[in-house]
This record gives structure tokens, sequence and C-alpha cells, in this order.
């Protein structure tokens, strides 16, 4: 059965690919975890441990331009507050102007306050446009 992203899911969207990912600090618990289990194929880290390490690095990821995300399915994994969330993102790489499309997979976990305690999120790394 799908459902609604949570907004919070959506906050981090915004925030990450915005003029301020600092703005991420309020939706990620203090001790949250980020995974990217595909990153270290391409020489990007692939965990993030903290708040601090998460806004750093999605402030120094400026790379793409024009975000847009399509496609959303979620799914509220039964017994836990965790969420399945897959879509599809479009943007432009600077360095480029070359078009930059991929699909994702994420799992998260939600902090009883409702804030994001943990996300492993999939993608392929051999995209790059």
């Amino acid at each position: 059965m799908t459902h609604v992203v949570p907004q919070v899911y959506l906050d981090h969207l915004a925030a990450v690919t915005g003029p301020e990912p600092a703005s991420v600090r309020e939706l990620w618990e203090p001790d949250g975890v980020l995974e990217f289990p595909y990153a270290g194929s391409i020489g990007t880290a692939s965990r993030l441990v903290g708040v601090d390490a998460i806004v750093g690095y999605f402030d120094g990821l400026r790379v793409f331009r024009d975000w847009r995300f399509s496609a959303p399915l979620a799914r509220r994994i039964e017994g836990a507050d965790e969420w399945l969330v897959e879509l599809h993102g479009s943007a432009t790489l600077l360095a480029t102007g070359a078009p930059y499309e991929q699909d994702y997979v994420v799992r998260f976990g939600l902090a009883a306050g409702g804030r994001l305690a943990w996300m492993r999120e999939f993608w392929d790394p051999t995209r790059t446009a």
C-alpha cells in the first residue's frame, strides 16, 4: 500500500537542494546517520554521522542546480516508524550544463519527535549525465 511521502523527507529534499543546506539541521536528530552505500565507488562520503557532518556534506556539494523530483512512491514499514521512498530526480550539472537524471530508493527512520534519525539513500553512481 502506498502512502503520502512524509513532509519531513520532502523538507529534507528542499533543504539539501536549495540555497540554505544548513536548514537540514532543523530536520535531523543531532546524532543522525546518513548513508550512501554506493558513494564510495565515486570517491565521496558513504556515511555521515551527526547533523554537523550532514550539513557540511550538503553545503559543500554544489555541483547541480534546478533540482526537480517526480513520481514519489512511499511505503511505511509495518510495525516501525520507518519509510521506503522511491522517486526520480532531475537536475543540471553546473560544470557542463548537461542534464542529470537519477532514480532513488531511500529508506529512513524517524525519531519520536518526528525528525530524521537515519537514512540510506541508494542511487546509481555511474550516472553522470
